[in-house]
């Protein structure tokens, strides 16, 4: 029976990543081969994810720069193109790769190429998928009843149960996912406004099916075969949609009501899987035809008593995945963690005074041959000893790295309250309580503040102080790989003693040479200046009318909250656009505030209570610590992001500037402000 034509194959480079049409595709038992041979792994987890973890992948593109070696192969010979969602492009061998992936997705993660199938360690998961997640990742509220997987076989729940995917594959569950314009074309008719195009479902291909097919045509088709020109698949069961589809991708926006209409109008289903018979290759215009099973009344007798003991089998185990669970929590609430999580040890491999009040640290982890590259002007947040019951975090820049050493630089802090000096407790005890050889807990390198050093847009770097420090880091990284870029740089100190890293600098400024480094020094008493120094304050708005051949320009500014609002007022009144303006400071500056009126209910899941919030009560972290309830925090501005929770349901909304954690799921504290009724994990 003759059900349509093959009207689009796609091939998607990088799992979860959108994907480009092409014209024909090979087949193999396994797949089709050049389909996803790259993916990303979460580097806290280990393992490797997709837009049901990280949706922001969706806004991703990737192609290859040339076509793929047939077969299973080694992936990384097929080089990638990744599209980011602003239009720059990241080569999948380009050594910034990660850290670029990592800077747009807000969390650290790592490009891999397919694994071979021997190695299936790299595929496993830490831990089963509880029910709550199941119904999570599917978009399904708690109380909905639970997806039915009982048409999956027993060798494919094994896999799922305990791969992330099956080993020597980036699919999640079998090779070949296809979709019918029929069944998008019933889609339409139950939501007309919804954008049910055929990008949104990652297929592999679309059938165009005949006229009188109509309606969730593939759903029917499970246990047939496909005969597609001299290829021939087996159908499975019906694609059990999750929450994907609805998220915002590449041309089309946000819709929440598309998995919503597919729960109500098709069971959740939407498209099929299918396994390729054998090797073929398959191409556009090519006919379908359905060939009919040949099983009688024996077959489906089984079929129905299997998927009857699946099922119970299915329930058994979510409710042993549910006590683990509840038993692993009630371990957890009487046991305090050594680390917080996403943090582990580094020790001090060198000390080095850069000036009068400014030490640097440099910082390797022990365990770990190389560590992660990180895109320059990013930070790490350290978690220092506090009291008996909490951490101390904060964030400081990175101002230099290789793939065996971080630096931080950090400056003696001090402030006057009510005409009393009051020193920084986290930087005085790295200043004086610290040595080679010592362990210091910190995370990944993480922050949006940075710059790419390939890139070829000039670069006006203003900052005051201890701001200078994300600046040094992009100074190195641009005279290794891209001297030839133009770079200026005003820096404001009070004293020559205040100068910190003057050697490094008149050294970079040798490597550059289409950079111009200029320090400022406001306090002088008549003695000579170092190199790269010149007398009185700081005239934004002069050397802005100075700069010659910058006008496509890109201006970063840090330093003190005071300092940063300033020169962002001086760059606008000099006809700067404001979205060439990235800033960065040291200290309290971003307030949280709402104009919402109502009163939603906070409910802290591990802590049993729950609060009423309103807009006078400020922002969820500092509300939280008014419960009485310990989170990790840092720079209370959304910087650090070290009171990044996990929300298991509701919504929150940000102050201008802020830029959201990566995750449908995870909340900023010190910058939220709930917009409903929130259920937090704490």
């Amino acid at each position: 029976m003759r059900v349509g034509v093959i009207k689009e194959i796609w091939r998607y480079p990088v799992k979860s990543m959108f994907g480009e049409q092409v014209d024909s595709a090979w087949l193999e038992s396994r797949g089709f081969a050049d389909d996803r041979c790259w993916a990303v792994r979460d580097d806290i987890s280990g393992e490797f994810v997709g837009g049901r973890k990280i949706p922001g992948l969706m806004m991703f593109k990737a192609r290859y720069l040339e076509e793929p070696s047939g077969g299973f192969g080694p992936a990384a010979e097929s080089i990638v193109e990744v599209e980011c969602p602003d239009g720059r492009r990241i080569r999948s061998d380009d050594p910034y790769a990660s850290a670029m992936l990592s800077f747009y997705l807000g969390q650290r993660v790592t490009l891999c190429s397919r694994p071979a199938t021997r190695d299936k360690a790299q595929h496993r998961l830490r831990k089963p998928m509880s029910p709550a997640e199941i119904r999570y990742a599917l978009g399904m509220k708690p109380d909905d009843r639970a997806p039915d997987f009982s048409s999956w076989s027993i060798k494919t729940l094994a896999t799922v149960s305990r791969y992330t995917t099956p080993p020597g594959a980036f699919y999640d569950v079998y090779p070949v996912h296809f979709l019918t314009t029929a069944a998008l074309e019933a889609m339409r008719g139950y939501y007309p406004e919804g954008d049910f195009r055929v990008e949104r479902y990652r297929p592999n291909f679309l059938i165009e099916t005949t006229p009188e097919l109509a309606g969730l045509v593939e759903n029917e088709w499970r246990g047939f075969d496909l005969q597609i020109g001299g290829a021939r698949i087996h159908c499975h069961h019906p694609t059990i949609r999750c929450s994907m589809p609805g998220a915002a991708q590449p041309g089309m926006r946000k819709d929440g009501n598309i998995p919503l209409a597919l729960m109500r109008h098709a069971d959740q289903h939407l498209g099929a899987y299918a396994s390729p018979r054998g090797d073929a290759r398959i191409q556009v215009g090519d006919p379908v035809e359905l060939v009919p099973k040949s099983t009688g009344r024996v077959y489906s007798w089984f079929d129905r008593v299997g998927r009857r003991v699946k099922s119970r089998v299915i329930d058994g185990s979510n409710r042993l995945v549910e006590w683990q669970e509840k038993l692993e929590l009630e371990s957890a609430r009487g046991e305090k963690p050594v680390l917080p999580p996403g943090f582990r040890f580094f020790t001090i491999v060198d000390k080095v005074r850069e000036s009068a009040s400014v030490v640097s640290l440099y910082l390797t982890d022990p365990s770990r041959p190389a560590l992660p590259r990180f895109v320059p002007g990013q930070h790490l947040v350290l978690a220092l000893p506090g009291t008996a019951e909490s951490f101390l975090y904060r964030p400081y820049s990175l101002s230099a790295g290789r793939t065996d050493c971080y630096r931080i630089s950090v400056k003696r802090e001090s402030i006057e309250i009510d005409g009393q000096r009051h020193s920084g407790e986290a930087s005085c005890w790295l200043h004086d309580s610290t040595a080679v050889g010592d362990r210091i807990a910190l995370k990944d390198p993480a922050g949006q503040f940075a710059v790419i050093p390939g890139d070829s847009d000039p670069l006006v770097m203003i900052s005051s102080g201890i701001g200078v420090t994300p600046f040094m880091a992009m100074l190195s990284a641009i005279a290794d790989s891209n001297p030839q870029r133009p770079v200026i740089l005003l820096h404001g100190i009070r004293r020559t003693e205040d100068f910190a890293f003057c050697d490094e600098l008149r050294e970079l400024s040798g490597r550059l040479p289409k950079s111009r480094l200029r320090v400022f020094v406001s306090e002088t008493e008549g003695g000579g200046l170092p190199a790269l120094c010149r007398p009185g304050r700081m005239q934004v708005g002069y050397e802005v009318s100075e700069l010659q051949g910058v006008e496509s320009a890109k201006y970063l500014v840090c330093g003190s909250p005071a300092f940063v609002a300033d020169i962002h007022k001086e760059l606008l009144a000099a006809n700067v656009a404001p979205s060439d303006i990235l800033t960065e400071q040291f200290g309290l500056g971003n307030r949280v505030g709402t104009s919402d009126d109502k009163t939603y209910q906070i409910n802290y899941s591990k802590s049993d209570h729950t609060a009423s919030w309103n807009a006078q009560l400020g922002s969820l972290l500092s509300f939280t610590e008014a419960q009485g309830i310990s989170v990790s925090s840092g720079c209370r501005f959304g910087a650090c992001q070290a009171c990044e929770v996990t929300a298991h349901s509701g919504e929150v909304g940000y102050p201008e500037g802020i830029k959201p954690p990566a995750g449908k799921n995870r909340v900023l504290l010190c910058s939220a402000v709930p917009e409903s009724d929130l259920v937090l994990d704490l």
